[in-house]
């Protein structure tokens, strides 16, 4: 009787909970009472054709649960409590971004999300300039050249900032060059000396054609070269032939740098002939490379250091004839 009973019991239960019968569990996600809910999605990238982004951090803020995408860009949460909250993505290289989830009545929620690439800055060159002119007067220069990979084409504007300094001024786009840059006087720098802006950060800030900002890099004045080289020959309108050779005297700051030399017309509007760089610091001669007309002449030659800071000799006459 008792092992009858018994079964009656199990056989009862085994109908309650089948799938023919009405779902009572609570734990059973098919139950009408079901409290719980699924939350997965997608991530790709925002240009066509979009790709799966692995490894980007999805925050479901509600219950603080924090997980990654697999290698399909996949993620999944389970068992959740049906309570609407924001869900959060990050990843270097990309945009943040979030969403709102309102599960209405919904036991699932989809999600596709589609992240922006961040401008990647490539290349950062920040150095100064000192050219010696007569009888004294040294004019000095900072030039910021910036590199910067835009995959998606969204950027709209790119900026030098040096909180430090107070100074925000914005980079031309050089299609040569493929590089932002442009170059500030003592004056636009707003310093009474170039050497007050040594070590002061300035920031690469991008912003994009949705007005989103962003600082992707940055760099400081390394070094002001005053010390100056001083050509030898041929100088003061000296003679020569169509290929001269032009010496100077040893230079020796105390750093590692080295020479370029370049050769222009002298005239109201000098026009460069000949120029040679990657001259070593050990020599103190060159001879041109290019053959030179009958007429007037100067030449300048350059020291510059590993950080491309850099300064020019007060120009040396001549004349070929």
């Amino acid at each position: 009787m008792k092992i009858f009973r018994s079964l009656s019991v199990l056989l009862l239960c085994v109908g309650l909970f089948s799938c023919d019968a009405p779902r009572l569990n609570p734990l059973d996600p098919q139950n009408p009472d079901y409290q719980f809910a699924a939350l997965d999605g997608v991530v790709k990238t925002f240009t066509g054709p979009p790709q799966p982004i692995t490894g980007v951090s999805v925050f479901w803020k509600p219950q603080n649960i924090l997980l990654t995408t697999d290698a399909n860009g996949y993620f999944k949460l389970d068992n959740l409590p049906k309570q609407d909250g924001w869900l959060y993505f990050q990843k270097d290289g990309f945009s943040s971004d979030s969403t709102l989830v309102q599960w209405n009545n919904q036991k699932t929620f989809h999600v596709d999300m589609f992240l922006h690439s961040i401008p990647r800055l490539d290349s950062l060159a920040i150095y100064t300039s000192v050219e010696n002119r007569y009888p004294d007067v040294q004019k000095y220069k900072l030039t910021i050249q910036a590199g910067i990979t835009d995959t998606e084409g969204n950027v709209d504007s790119v900026f030098v900032v040096a909180n430090q300094l107070n100074f925000n001024k914005q980079l031309n786009y050089n299609p040569s060059s493929r590089s932002y840059q442009n170059d500030f006087s003592q004056t636009d720098l707003g310093l009474q000396s170039m050497d007050e802006g040594i070590g002061k950060i300035f920031n690469i800030i991008v912003k994009d054609k949705q007005k989103r900002i962003f600082n992707i890099g940055s760099s400081t004045i390394k070094r002001i070269i005053k010390q100056e080289v001083l050509p030898e020959t041929p100088s003061n309108k000296q003679t020569v032939g169509s290929t001269p050779t032009l010496r100077w005297t040893r230079f020796l700051p105390g750093f590692n740098f080295r020479y370029m030399v370049q050769i222009y017309t002298d005239e109201v509007s000098p026009v460069l002939v000949w120029q040679k760089d990657n001259i070593s610091k050990d020599d103190i001669q060159v001879i041109s490379g290019a053959t030179l007309s009958i007429g007037d002449y100067f030449w300048v030659i350059w020291s510059i250091d590993d950080f491309q800071d850099r300064c020019r000799s007060k120009p040396a006459s001549f004349v070929v004839q």
